[in-house]
């Protein structure tokens, strides 16, 4: 193999990963300057530049599973049972841990086959990777300890003190401890529904005033009113698109109201600028406009007995879908939330 020309050798050198060229017996004829660079780095004994050692020998050679693994596919590229072969390894220091991705992938010059082997540091991304698992574990955790450990003796507190509340026994006193108590049940409802619906399991067909109306059965909206204004086909995860519904609906009842006056929530297809999606608005205070960018935030809450997860869920149900979520206000004045970005059958 003739040597590359002082351009191409340049370009190769420039090149962030380590790269070698090896011949069909496996025995490296080139490496760029990251590759040498990496061994004097870490400690290579002999030419850095392993030019004329046998790589594939090596790796059959190795002690170590991710050698051998290495060894093989180099090998079914240099017999050409496939074009290329990649994996992923360890490759920790004795100061930091590292990982890489190796590439193989064979060409021809001059009429000779060649297999070009490049080694890509992965280490970030590995890491990003693991602290994701780590932190989705301690989500998992949690939302087994709140859905059991914790929710079960709560319900049975709850229980006992409804029925001493419901034998007229210190009403007053008892009366508190049960808000107290139905305030961490939806604290610990909300939490789940945010540990736990962060993805579509399911979709299936399904009709906005049907959902819209059955969602509405599910909160209790003491004097307001539901008005559903058209309809319209779309599929979505049924049980995620109760949640964001019964989200929305709470919310106007609790931030909504003014003076406590009845409210009248309205539910409708979008139709304007192109858009395809459906809208939830009401005719309260609505939300001011220095707020509408943070009211979908984690814990975010006007009031003092609010959870201050409700629209976050909203939020999050609607970015599972891949849907786009905006807020503004209603003709009346009120809060209008539009839900853009689906997909309508008809």
């Amino acid at each position: 193999m003739s040597l590359p020309s002082s351009l191409s050798s340049a370009s190769l050198d420039a090149l962030p990963m380590q790269l070698a060229v090896l011949d069909t017996d496996g025995t490296i004829r080139y490496t760029n300057r990251a590759w040498r660079t990496f061994g004097k780095e870490n400690g290579y004994v002999g030419d850095v530049s392993s030019v004329g050692s046998n790589y594939l020998g090596v790796c059959e050679a190795s002690a170590d599973a991710d050698g051998k693994d290495i060894g093989t596919g180099i090998r079914s590229v240099i017999d050409g049972e496939r074009d290329d072969f990649s994996y992923e390894y360890p490759c920790h220091s004795p100061d930091e841990r590292r990982w890489f991705t190796m590439r193989a992938s064979r060409f021809s010059h001059e009429g000779e086959t060649y297999v070009q082997v490049v080694h890509l540091d992965i280490t970030d991304r590995k890491l990003a990777e693991l602290e994701a698992d780590e932190k989705a574990s301690r989500l998992r955790n949690v939302a087994s300890i709140l859905s059991h450990d914790l929710r079960n003796p709560l319900a049975v507190a709850l229980g006992y003190a409804q029925t001493v509340l419901d034998e007229g026994i210190a009403t007053d006193r008892l009366g508190r401890i049960v808000d107290a108590l139905e305030r961490m049940d939806d604290i610990i409802s909300d939490t789940l529904l945010l540990a736990r619906n962060d993805s579509v399991t399911e979709l299936t067909a399904v009709e906005l005033e049907t959902e819209a109306n059955s969602a509405w059965k599910h909160v209790e909206m003491d004097g307001d009113s539901l008005v559903v204004a058209d309809s319209l086909s779309f599929e979505a995860d049924s049980s995620l698109l109760s949640n964001l519904f019964e989200n929305l609906y709470r919310n106007s009842a609790e931030h909504g109201k003014p003076d406590d006056a009845p409210l009248t929530v309205t539910v409708g297809a979008l139709t304007e600028d192109g858009r395809t999606g459906f809208y939830v608005e009401d005719d309260g205070v609505g939300i001011p406009a220095d707020e509408r960018d943070t009211v979908f935030e984690d814990g975010y809450s006007s009031e003092t007995d609010g959870t201050g997860l409700g629209l976050s869920i909203v939020s999050q149900v609607a970015e599972a879908h891949d849907w786009c979520l905006d807020l503004t206000e209603s003709e009346s004045g009120g809060a209008r939330f539009e839900i853009s970005g689906v997909e309508v059958s008809r």
